[in-house]
């Protein structure tokens, strides 16, 4: 099986359908991270670009309480899809943000110069979308497209089971063994999507 293993496992796609978006505004209205406010900080001192451009670009809101009379929707939301994962989520570690840039009629008064955080929302088939977004048909593609990708994947694994661990793979210069490692370093980041089930 010829496999391309270096394709991008989350599907992600440089053109997203824009038309899709709703202008509802509720995406840059309630922005949470995976990293504290002063993870994101030290990150950016660090030198990590997209750290520091959204440490300088989005405001936090004071609490948790500001977000929820802000877009409230959106914020429980979040916090119930995030309690779903993390039973001891703690929402004192949650900070929520917001665009200055987005106008009272939910346009980006930056569009044009926008940065690429902005420009990959949503950024891939398990971001976490408002409700009622007009994102969530192609969500549900870019999700099948992985799901499939993470089945080739097992099948190529299937098949090098079969294969003495220390065997040349031909055309690939690694070994059955090798290759299998480094599929399953694929496969893994996928696995908080429910990828040991697909």
């Amino acid at each position: 099986m010829d496999l391309d293993i270096s394709t991008d496992e989350l599907g992600v796609i440089a053109e997203r359908p824009q038309h899709l978006c709703k202008m509802c505004g509720k995406c840059c209205r309630a922005i949470v991270t995976h990293y504290t406010y002063e993870e994101l900080v030290e990150l950016s001192k660090q030198g990590q670009e997209e750290a520091r451009v959204f440490v300088e670009m989005f405001k936090r809101y004071s609490s948790i309480e500001e977000a929820r009379a802000a877009v409230s929707e959106q914020v429980d939301n979040i916090l119930n899809h995030l309690r779903k994962y993390n039973t001891d989520l703690d929402e004192n570690k949650i900070t929520f943000y917001y665009c200055p840039y987005l106008t009272k009629n939910n346009i980006c008064s930056i569009y044009q110069t926008r940065p690429d955080c902005c420009r990959r929302v949503p950024h891939n088939g398990w971001s976490l979308l408002a409700q009622d977004c007009g994102f969530k048909g192609w969500q549900f593609q870019q999700r099948e497209r992985v799901k499939a990708y993470v089945r080739k994947l097992k099948e190529y694994l299937a098949e090098l089971e079969l294969v003495a661990q220390d065997t040349i793979l031909p055309g690939k210069n690694k070994t059955a063994g090798e290759m299998k490692k480094l599929i399953n370093e694929k496969i893994k980041p996928l696995e908080k999507y429910g990828a040991k089930y697909w």
